[in-house]
């Protein structure tokens, strides 16, 4: 579903959601467990949240991608620590694109630091940052920012366009 949103497909991302919620929709779901630490039915909606919120901000509906992109990451924030994480990326950072592209870039800014807090020198939340960081004029901090980012990101052999993969 996330390919096909980024490819610009919503039609084909939506037709993904409704197949990964029919199969969710199953009772044992909500009876299961992941490890022992998390029920199952919470990193369902997880990925129900993120991916509705991902098309919604392909879509270009970015209050609709906020709402379900805080729901995601309220629901992350509260499951149990695992190594590896249980998630398997900071939803916050689709949730700093979806306040870039709605033009909240002080929000942008918040959801990166909380998520550098949790996840320091996260090379894709520092590039986020240092975006937020740019749009709102705070050029200073926005080129610390990015000396960090580049100092995390030295050995990647990927280069971000986005705080998202």
């Amino acid at each position: 579903g996330l390919a096909q949103a980024r490819l610009g497909d919503p039609e084909g991302a939506r037709a993904e959601l409704a197949a990964f919620q029919e199969l969710t929709a199953d009772p044992r779901v909500a009876e299961a467990t992941v490890g022992d630490l998390n029920a199952a039915d919470v990193l369902v909606a997880i990925a129900d949240h993120t991916l509705a919120g991902e098309i919604e901000l392909e879509r270009g509906d970015t209050a609709a991608a906020i709402t379900h992109l805080t729901a995601a990451v309220k629901l992350q924030d509260d499951l149990t620590y695992d190594e590896p994480p249980p998630w398997y990326y900071p939803v916050r950072q689709s949730l700093g694109v979806a306040y870039l592209a709605a033009s909240r870039p002080a929000d942008a800014e918040a959801a990166y630091r909380e998520d550098l807090q949790q996840f320091p020198d996260n090379g894709w939340s520092l590039f986020g940052l240092a975006q937020a960081l740019r749009a709102q004029g705070k050029n200073d901090e926005a080129a610390e920012v990015t000396a960090r980012f580049d100092s995390a990101w030295a050995n990647a052999d990927v280069e971000l366009t986005a705080s998202r993969f």
